[in-house]
């Protein structure tokens, strides 16, 4: 081989080693050049096995009522199809009891009567802003479960009546004529529209009084949530276990909880085997990730302390792993671990606002991609459970081929 030939292809592989993803040339991806050797991989106490996952063995019936809400889930738009500006997420809640949303503190008190006297049985409620404090947008989304068609309505009627005791105006919603609304100053607007047992609440605002937006913002949202609910229809309860908890096996494929606790989480409340719009929720990035899943083909997410993306094939497994480690303002790319350099691993300046976490990593194995996350470790460079973890995961999606 020429000399000059060599160094081009020298040069072609440190850069694809440094970016840490596949690279194309002539149409052909090259991920396999970086063979991996699983018995040389640091796991430090992961399981390298693929685990089942069901319910715990000491579940009661809120276990089964969130398996209810975590499906309910994917039936929540993202509030970016509403206005593109609205990304920043704040929080993500399912409920399984009339108090908890005020537990969760996603609700003030004085709407507790509304739920307690309908007997609340699932929810999901999910928010987010355009990220400026000093010109603040949100959107609130709620869809919550009620034991009957009747029983939605009352709530939503009290829900109303609370609402508009400080509301200088109430308004109509186009094209929603059961919907109830209303407005203090033209600076929010909250909704209330009923499909069959579940209530839809749809509440957004804005920096200053704007009543065309509002209205606008508050039509669409709820257009487009009722839209998105088409298909849903609430399981009956005694027959949500008969629900596969692991469809294809998604969940054993994702990396399980730490037993000694160590995960930068505090509980296992968000496990479940996604669909795309479920998982979606979740993103720090929904706009990206909802167009990055279309472009690949994502049908499945497992969700446990890794989670686990299905793509329709490596080539698009690849661009989904560098999608979901773009790179936010002040973010960095770290160290992949050794023996994973197909790894792609960050560290966020903002931590994640449900899991607390500020590292990442995504690993590729075939269709699948896995992220593993951790909390910094003050004085290090990189929290040595985040490489582990990676491994771990690594290890799992090889075993569960």
């Amino acid at each position: 081989m020429k000399l000059r030939t060599r160094l081009l292809m020298l040069a072609l592989v440190g850069a694809l080693a440094t970016a840490g993803c596949a690279a194309t040339v002539t149409g052909h991806a090259l991920p396999g050049m970086f063979p991996v050797d699983l018995a040389k991989l640091k796991l430090g106490s992961y399981s390298p096995e693929p685990t089942p996952f069901g319910l715990r063995d000491f579940a009661d019936a809120s276990d089964v009522r969130r398996l209810e809400a975590q499906r309910m889930l994917n039936y929540m738009i993202p509030t970016t199809d509403v206005d593109p500006d609205i990304g920043e997420l704040t929080g993500v809640k399912t409920f399984t009891s009339p108090s908890d949303p005020f537990t969760a503190e996603a609700l003030p008190e004085q709407y507790r009567a509304a739920l307690t006297d309908n007997k609340l049985l699932a929810g999901t409620y999910v928010v987010r802003t355009n990220g400026s404090p000093r010109r603040l947008e949100k959107l609130l989304m709620m869809v919550l479960r009620f034991p009957t068609d009747q029983a939605a309505r009352a709530s939503g009627d009290q829900m109303f009546e609370v609402s508009r005791r400080d509301a200088a105006h109430t308004f109509t919603v186009d094209g929603h004529p059961n919907a109830r609304a209303s407005s203090k100053d033209w600076s929010a607007g909250i909704a209330y529209v009923t499909k069959g047992p579940y209530l839809v609440v749809a509440n957004y605002g804005l920096p200053q009084p704007d009543e065309t937006t509002v209205k606008s913002h508050v039509k669409k949202a709820l257009d487009l949530q009722l839209a998105k609910m088409s298909e849903l229809s609430p399981t009956p309860f005694e027959d949500v276990l008969d629900v596969p908890f692991d469809p294809d096996g998604i969940m054993r494929r994702a990396l399980p909880a730490a037993s000694d606790y160590t995960d930068p989480f505090g509980n296992d409340l968000d496990f479940y085997a996604y669909g795309p719009s479920g998982q979606l929720q979740y993103e720090r990035n929904s706009a990206l990730m909802k167009q990055a899943f279309a472009d690949t083909g994502v049908d499945l997410i497992g969700r446990r302390a890794g989670i686990v993306y299905r793509a329709k094939d490596l080539e698009s497994a690849f661009r989904l792993q560098t999608a979901l480690t773009t790179l936010a303002k002040n973010d960095e790319v770290v160290a992949a671990p050794p023996g994973l350099p197909d790894a792609r691993c960050l560290r966020l300046y903002e931590p994640d606002p449900l899991r607390k976490y500020d590292l990442m990593c995504a690993v590729v194995r075939g269709r699948y991609v896995g992220v593993v996350v951790a909390k910094s470790k003050l004085g290090a460079t990189v929290n040595p459970g985040l490489h582990e973890r990676a491994a771990a995961q690594y290890t799992v999606l090889a075993k569960s081929e």
